[in-house]
Parts: C-alpha cells; structure tokens; sequence
C-alpha cells in the first residue's frame, strides 16, 4: 500500500503542476478563440450573445480538468510513456491535415496515418533496404509503439465520448440554416471545447546503481516499452506534466441538442471500447496491430459518415408548422421564461388574436401595455400564461422615450422576438440564415499558396 500512496501524491502535485504550464495556458487560449467565435455568429444573427463566453469557459476548464485527471489515472495505469507514441511525427501530420479540413485534425486520423508508415517501414523498406534503419528519422519511426499508440488514441476518444454525453449540449448555439430542400429551418450548433491538464510517463536507461523512486508491482506497465535494457540496465519511469486539448462540432437537424449529443457519445464510446480491446490485446497478439492501425481513421471515419447520413435521411426537428409559432429556445431569466414558456412550445394566439409567424406574435406583443396573454400547446396539451413585460417595455411611456427605446433594437423582428428572450422556428423563406459550406481540401492550399506569393512578390 505504501507505494501506492506515493504514487498518489507524485501524480496529484504533478497533475497541479499541469494546469500551470504555458502549453496548458496556450490550449486554454484557443479554446477562448472558438468561443469567442461563437458568441460573435449569435450576435451576428440574434443581435446579442446567447451563450456567456465566461459561463463557457468555466464548465470547459472545470470538466476538462476531470477528464484530464481520469486519462492521466489510466496512462499511468497502464504504463503508457509519451517516447513510445512519437508525437513528433504525429502533430506534423495533424496540422497537414488541419489544411485540407478541420475535422482531420484528430489523433485517429494521424496517428493512424503514422501507425501505418511505421508498418510499411519496418516490414517492406527495411527488409528491402537494411541499411535504412540506420536513418535517423527512420530509425526514430521505427521505436514507435504501435499498441501504446493506438491506447492513446482510445483512450483520449473515450474521455471525449464521456465529455460529449455530460456536457455536449451545454451552450449549444440556436442557428437558421437552408436545407437541400431550400427552406429555410432551424438547428443548433454544437461546440464544445475541453482543455486537458494530463499527468504522463518518460522512460529512460539508467544503471541499476542509479535507480530512484518508487519500487511497482511486477505485473507493471502493461504496455511494455520498446526500449531494452542491456547488461547492468533498467527502466527509469518518470512523471511529468503535459496538456492536450479536445473538442466536438455537430450540427442538430433532426433532433435535439441533447439527443444528438448523446447519439454521438455513445457511437464514439463503442468505437473507442472496440480500438482499445484491439490495442491492449494487440501488445500480447501481434497480428492485431494491422486491424488496430486501419480500425483507427476508417472507423473514426464511419462513424462521421454515419452520423451525416443519420441527419441527413430524417426531416428537420426545427421545421415551421402550420399555424402559430414554435420556440426553438426560451432565453434564460427574459421575460418568456418568467413566464413559463419553454422550448418546443407552440403559441397560437397572443392576446386572443391567432398568429401565423414571429412578425405577427412581435407586433401583438410590443403593442400590449403590461401584460400580454399568451395561449398554445405544450406537446398534446393547451397551456395558457401571462407575459409580463419589464418596465422597460412599457409601452405606456412617453412618446420621446419610445422612440429612444425602439432605436437600440435592430428592426428585424427577430432581434426583437430575441429581446424578450424568445427564440422562435424560422419561416422557410426567412431572409436571415447562415449558409454551411461544403468543405474544399484543396482551396486552403491555394489560399496559403496566394499569401506566399503575395510575400515573396512573384
């Protein structure tokens, strides 16, 4: 036991060093920069923040630093060690593929890619060409270990499953968008950023005159490392702090927030359950690290085309109905939540007039004086509530403060529905929405070509 409990407080003084690093503080940043650019597509189509960037970063930080406590537990566990991975080779493959799209800047695609050149160096070059080995990036390529690899990947994807499911529809962001049909309906963006404090393992050879520390079990590490002490040698295993970052982008059509992060944290546990089978069995089987290295980016890959196609085949959730007025989402502590309203309710009437769109339920509602009777259903039931506007609404004040009032709000009804804190489905001929480009691999490459040319005067 008293290993153990030394281990505990090397790895929790260690773990608090980690939130303290310049890279950590750096990963933090851009998480800030993605949030920031959030709240500024909301206040473009909204006319004000929806979700605080403050409240943002709180729950980021504050869960990331869990899921970063619970990764570190299992790599020292395991006895996972950063030289066995080479990320040396793998941000530089993940940052090319950043350029031809951004959801390729993922573990599971690098690393999958390195895995493989690993594989076709060790059994097709160097056969072929011994003297390669002797290559200093080759022979740096070759030390990789491939099942360490492959855990990391599952491991840092399960964690993110686990985020995804607590926290992945915190902050999602309201959006209109055109459909292949041309209309124009509701969704909400799905954003979610987690900086990751970790606690990591270095390995060296040192003489077993020179070992320090803490004796472990036998059984200890799992993943064996590639290095092989000689005569008179042994493993030094060190702790140290490091930081990574992760992030989930969707998109909810068809379903809500809620139901589609949910959807996307189990899809993604089952294929990082399924990689780590394969690459904790694979240290023991060799012949398993071929379908760890393909199941890696193909299965990743599948599982992003699964869930297209999944929103892709079922009609828009957000979708105008007939008559009245749906909410997409009621701001919290407006006017509308004080009344009760909540997302998913469909208003009829305002007042006792019937309404057909969100210009007819503004008007009804700017012209009421303090109250404002609002009359729908709420799934297969009625429901009827009173709007009570704030003082600043009255629209019994004087003329010249009136006027001074209406000139602070922009005057498409929407800013002015979002106002009083509704948030209402889109007509589908709405002239408000944002438009999704299909993503163009090579079109980065060509603007980084432009701006070097540009530099360089050619």
């Amino acid at each position: 036991m008293q290993p153990f409990l030394e281990i505990g407080q090397i790895f929790i003084t260690t773990f608090m060093l980690a939130l303290v690093m310049p890279i950590f503080w750096i990963v933090l940043f851009l998480v800030f920069m993605q949030y920031r650019r959030q709240a500024a597509t909301e206040e473009k189509l909204f006319g004000q923040t929806i979700n605080q960037i403050s409240r943002q970063m709180l729950f980021s930080l504050g869960l990331g630093a869990l899921g970063g406590l619970l990764a570190s537990a299992v790599l020292i566990f395991l006895g996972l060690s950063l030289e066995q991975i080479g990320l040396y080779f793998i941000w530089p493959v993940a940052l090319l593929l950043l350029l031809i799209n951004p959801r390729y800047l993922c573990f599971s695609y690098a690393g999958g890619i390195v895995a493989a050149a690993v594989l076709i160096t060790r059994h097709l070059l160097v056969p072929l060409l011994p003297e390669l080995a002797n290559n200093f990036v080759l022979a740096s390529l070759l030390r990789i270990h491939i099942p360490a690899l492959l855990v990391l990947i599952g491991l840092l994807h399960l964690v993110e499953a686990l985020l995804i499911y607590v926290h992945g529809d915190r902050g999602s962001s309201p959006m209109y968008v055109k459909s292949e049909s041309g209309k124009v309906v509701g969704a909400f963006s799905l954003q979610r950023f987690w900086p990751l404090p970790l606690v990591a393992l270095m390995v060296t050879l040192v003489s077993q005159a020179e070992i320090t520390g803490v004796s472990m079990p036998d059984w200890w590490p799992i993943l064996q490392s590639v290095l092989q002490p000689g005569e008179g040698q042994s493993l030094q295993y060190m702790i140290i702090p490091v930081a990574a970052g992760l992030g989930y982008a969707d998109i909810a059509f068809s379903s809500r927030p809620k139901e589609r992060a949910n959807f996307s944290a189990r899809w993604l546990a089952v294929y990082s359950l399924i990689l780590l089978v394969i690459a904790i069995s694979s240290e023991y089987i060799s012949w398993l690290v071929l379908p760890g290295v393909l199941f890696a980016p193909l299965g990743h890959e599948l599982l992003i085309l699964y869930g297209k196609r999944q929103e892709k085949t079922s009609s828009p959730y957000y979708e105008k109905p007939d008559n009245g007025v749906k909410l997409m989402m009621v701001l919290p502590e407006t006017d509308a939540d004080n009344a009760g309203l909540k997302e998913g309710d469909l208003i009829l009437k305002v007042n006792g007039q019937e309404i057909s769109d969100n210009r007819e339920m503004v008007r009804l509602i700017e012209d009421s004086y303090f109250m404002v009777l609002v009359e729908g259903l709420r799934g297969d039931e009625s429901f009827s509530t009173i709007f009570k506007k704030t003082p600043a609404e009255y629209s019994g004040v004087e003329d010249s403060f009136q006027d001074k009032l209406k000139s602070h709000y922009p005057p498409s009804s929407l800013h002015r529905s979002v106002s009083f804190g509704l948030i209402p489905v889109p007509s589908p001929d709405s002239p408000v929405y944002l438009e999704i480009k299909k993503p163009d691999p090579m079109g980065r490459f060509r603007r980084l070509k432009n701006r070097l040319l540009r530099k360089t005067g050619s």
